[in-house]
């Protein structure tokens, strides 16, 4: 699932499946190219006392799933870039 953000303080989409996701940020360079970086996996998680808090830790069974989150974030920004692209040649 990907969400779209607005806030240039927000990431411009973040990529979820099941309590792992990941945030796309897009950046300009000094040229005034936009280039696109991501968070590193974070896992969500429910303490004792019913907080919410995220890690970047993982069990051992959710790292194909964090694989198949890399993927899908890999064709997201792949994505933004072609757009980024056909909009300079605009």
């Amino acid at each position: 699932m990907t969400n779209q953000t607005k806030n240039s303080n927000e990431p411009v989409a973040r990529i979820k499946d099941g309590l792992l996701q990941i945030a796309i940020w897009k950046n300009e360079s000094e040229k005034g190219r936009p280039f696109y970086t991501t968070s590193a996996v974070q896992r969500s998680y429910k303490d004792d006392a019913g907080n919410y808090h995220e890690t970047t830790s993982l069990s051992g069974t959710q790292l194909i799933q964090a694989a198949r989150l890399y993927g899908l974030v890999y064709d997201r920004v792949r994505e933004l870039e072609e757009a980024d692209y056909q909009a300079s040649k605009a």
